[in-house]
């Protein structure tokens, strides 16, 4: 198929409002230099006309791989996409899943390992072209978990897809690089449990899972098509996922004062984050349960735990909350007698997000024709939920339209399996398989992408000493690592 010879010519990155990228007026205030030198960078690089050039332009070679992609979908990966789908499976617990796309990968030609990072249900399929890997290499992020609820799993994510879609811009270009005798490496890096804790993502990369990988591209349902500005953010704010677990000792009621009651503990802390709210930011979002609290109504419970998501637009700030908030568990367990054990078992950080590669998906997705356009860029996000793997590897998220409904929606969910969400999968697809295309056989662009990268490493640096300073006199200056 060829790609639509014309773009919008009003199309712009308009960076000059990439200041509205910061959430809080603290963030602005603090990036007012380091985003002065990201408009600088883009200025220099121009991603917007560079990526409105290579998405418009003929290319026969990227006009097959479209064709391939097209094939591949429609004849087997919409039709995986729609099994898992309806086959939903809870994070760390995707075991069809994981045994059906890697039985699908070693049929293309792909060695898998499976058990990757120490998690059963994460895998990571390698294909080596015949010609040799003294090439890039190409890797593509796969999920395949749905959302936990009170009633049944679902994709209300449309993670079903994500696989499938993944795949079928993997295989084209593997096919294309066998055909053409091109040097390289394709990665596919099958990541479970995004919507569980700890973050499979970390995980694999504290254990070098992604190391020498050259790109990484991954996609993901979306109300809209868009992209997002070129700096410093992550999709749901910074995120510590903490666990606090009260310890105290059990006796019968009707002997209570032998005890020291665990569930009084945890219910203490619990009011007393509420009660510190007014003391946070209005930005923060702290959510919480009590998952254990007891067995029966008259026995002083011995252990309690209360799970909390802090989230905040920075992680500066959000490691003040966190401070706060453990020493009301402490305190807690003074006042009761009981012991209190904190586990920070998840840490989901802001990535860096590239314009050369934010607007090369954007100009594809108007080349395409991909519904539901927001011309507007949006605050930077990464290109995946945890920020530390974007920061030591460029990539880029695609998010083409693929159903009106809410996220996190049984709506959604059924959107995935039906035409609106096909035909956004298609395109997500596509899109992947042109950046991984130019990527591969553009030298000059795959240079501009990795010096784009380097520079906003070195700024987030900068970002990050920024806020150091600019909370001092309210939180101390402690230093928080990368």
């Amino acid at each position: 198929m060829k790609v639509v010879a014309s773009l919008a010519a009003t199309a712009c990155l308009a960076m000059g409002s990439v200041l509205a990228a910061q959430t809080t007026e603290t963030e602005r205030a603090a990036a007012r230099d380091v985003v002065r030198q990201i408009e600088e960078l883009q200025a220099r690089l121009k991603p917007t006309q560079v990526a409105q050039r290579m998405a418009s332009r003929r290319d026969a070679d990227r006009d097959r791989i479209f064709q391939r992609v097209e094939e591949l979908w429609v004849n087997s990966m919409r039709d995986l996409s729609d099994w898992i789908g309806r086959n939903p499976e809870v994070g760390f617990q995707e075991f069809k899943a994981v045994d059906t796309l890697t039985a699908v990968l070693r049929a293309h030609g792909f060695k898998v390992e499976r058990g990757v990072a120490g998690l059963e249900t994460a895998f990571v399929g390698t294909w080596d072209s015949p010609a040799g890997t003294d090439g890039p290499t190409l890797g593509v992020i796969v999920e395949y978990d749905a959302l936990r609820s009170t009633t049944q799993p679902f994709h209300g994510c449309q993670h079903n897809a994500q696989s499938p879609v993944g795949f079928a811009a993997a295989f084209s270009i593997a096919e294309y690089m066998r055909d053409k005798n091109l040097k390289g490496r394709i990665k596919v890096f099958g990541t479970p449990a995004e919507e569980v804790g700890p973050p499979s993502k970390v995980t694999m990369w504290e254990a070098g899972v992604f190391r020498g990988t050259d790109i990484l591209v991954r996609s993901h349902g979306s109300a809209s098509t868009g992209r997002n500005k070129a700096g410093f953010g992550v999709c749901c704010l910074n995120i510590n996922e903490v666990k606090y677990i009260f310890k105290g000792r059990s006796a019968h009621q009707r002997a209570s004062w032998f005890g020291r009651n665990a569930l009084t503990a945890a219910v203490m802390f619990y009011t007393a984050v509420d009660h510190l709210r007014p003391s946070f930011r209005p930005e923060a979002s702290i959510q919480g349960v009590i998952p254990e609290g007891g067995i029966a109504p008259n026995v002083v419970p011995e252990r309690a735990v209360v799970d909390y998501y802090i989230r905040y637009p920075d992680e500066v700030y959000l490691e003040h909350i966190d401070s706060m908030m453990a020493n009301a568990a402490r305190a807690a367990a003074l006042a009761t007698g009981t012991e209190v054990e904190i586990q920070n078992y998840g840490r989901y950080r802001d990535g860096i997000t590239l314009g050369t590669l934010e607007e090369l998906v954007f100009a594809y997705a108007q080349a395409l024709n991909a519904p539901n356009i927001n011309p507007e860029p949006e605050r930077p996000a990464g290109y995946e939920e945890t920020g530390f793997v974007t920061r030591e590897i460029p990539g880029v998220g695609v998010s083409v339209f693929s159903s009106p409904a809410p996220g996190h929606s049984l709506e959604r969910w059924y959107d995935s399996m039906k035409p609106v969400g096909h035909t956004g999968f298609l395109l997500d697809a596509k899109i992947m398989a042109a950046v991984l295309y130019h990527f591969l056989t553009d030298a000059r662009f795959r240079e501009m992408v990795k010096e784009e990268h380097r520079t906003m490493a070195g700024l987030f640096d900068q970002y990050l000493e920024s806020l150091r300073k600019a909370y001092a006199s309210e939180i101390g200056g402690g230093r928080v690592g990368r």
